[in-house]
């Protein structure tokens, strides 16, 4: 029986064929941020729209990063929405900020511009918007008219949504800073490594900086201005960036045309129902989110029966909500039912395979055996 996996990376022959012969390149030069991490930084800075783009190990730097260009002081508060991976809440707390949880609109898994402004008080020194699965809030440019009207700073959370755009905008050039993340996962990879994207000067050179563990970027010997740690990538991470960069408008297009697919074929189930996306959104689809409503069906069940019968996997994220997690229960004293309605859409959604191997035909199939195993179990 085959198996479809929901996330999965993809190299071709012939991106594998390029990149085994350019690290020829990278072992007789530079091993670390050399030649080819500059030309990634390049073209994907050209790619999104963005003056500046700083190739990171991971997302988590760049947030930290991010973040730490706004010094945040004991008692300053960030706007986190609950339904992110912890590394959205950690870049405040690692920088002595305080979280300040926030409810995700059910329509969108995102946070709406409301809602930010019911978590603003006179401590809130920023936002971070999270483009969760690689859909955007449509309230993404009013947020960010709010935060410039309230001198509040933005960074995106793009680790989702590479490509991703609102009003023909891409995600990572709202803000002040954008954050992508190229895990094995996401919908372009380097293995590890994330992406720093703005349009400051003033912020690129500090950041820059700090990436080369706070070292001064002007002074010809090692001198170091301020207290940091590495944030450095090799260079071999950049090659396979490069050709991942390369194919990301045929992936977006074909990630889209799986979504269509279940979307349609879902619409005929009084069971479930999908997330949809904004007219003035283009959506990555790292994710396609699917939403039970009927409260008879078990999702673990509805994943073992989809594994067993058909080969196919779903999972979710994330679980628990942000607020929840023990490090932030510890904290802040939080407690389930303080975030009611992203508590309960986290707990009745799922994710059908999404990924670059998923042929057309294998969505039409996936999500036919989805409305088989739903009849069979509400039956």
């Amino acid at each position: 029986m085959k198996e479809y996996q929901v996330a999965l990376p993809y190299f071709s022959d012939k991106d594998i064929s390029w990149i085994q012969e350019n690290v020829g390149h990278v072992l007789r030069g530079r091993l670390s941020t050399g030649p080819y991490t500059k030309e990634f930084e390049e073209k994907f800075a050209k790619r999104i729209g963005c003056k500046y783009a700083l190739f990171v190990n991971n997302c988590t730097t760049a947030l930290e990063i991010s973040v730490k260009n706004f010094d945040l002081k004991e008692d300053d508060e960030v706007i986190v929405p609950v339904q992110t991976f912890i590394a959205s809440g950690m870049a405040v707390t690692s920088n002595g900020g305080k979280v300040v949880f926030a409810e995700v609109n059910p329509k969108t898994f995102n946070l709406s511009l409301e809602e930010v402004k019911v978590r603003t008080t006179d401590k809130t020194k920023g936002v971070i918007l999270v483009h969760f699965a690689g859909n955007v809030s449509p309230d993404t440019l009013m947020i960010r008219k709010y935060c410039n009207e309230n001198d509040l700073f933005l960074i995106e959370d793009c680790a989702h949504a590479p490509g991703a755009s609102i009003e023909g905008q891409s995600v990572g050039t709202i803000g002040h800073t954008g954050c992508f993340s190229f895990f094995s996962t996401k919908v372009i990879t380097t293995g590890e490594g994330g992406m720093l994207t703005t349009n400051s000067e003033e912020i690129y050179n500090y950041s820059k900086a700090l990436r080369e563990r706070g070292r001064s970027l002007t002074n010809p010997v090692e001198i170091y201005d301020y207290g940091w740690r590495s944030g450095r990538v090799p260079e071999v991470s950049a090659l396979l960036g490069l050709s991942q960069l390369s194919h990301l408008d045929e992936w977006l297009d074909h990630r889209n045309q799986i979504a269509k697919i279940y979307n349609s074929i879902l619409a005929e189930s009084l069971d479930v129902h999908t997330i949809n996306t904004p007219k003035n959104v283009f959506n990555a689809y790292w994710k396609h989110i699917t939403i039970i409503d009927n409260n008879d069906i078990d999702r673990e069940v509805l994943s073992k029966s989809l594994k067993d019968d058909f080969g196919i996997n779903i999972n979710w994220a994330y679980m628990p909500p942000l607020h929840l997690q023990p490090v932030y229960r510890k904290m802040y004293d939080t407690n389930k039912g303080d975030f009611p309605i992203s508590e309960d859409i986290m707990s009745k959604h799922f994710h059908l395979p999404m990924q670059v191997t998923i042929s057309l035909k294998d969505a039409n199939f996936i999500a036919e055996s989805v409305l088989t195993v739903l009849d069979r179990l509400k039956a």
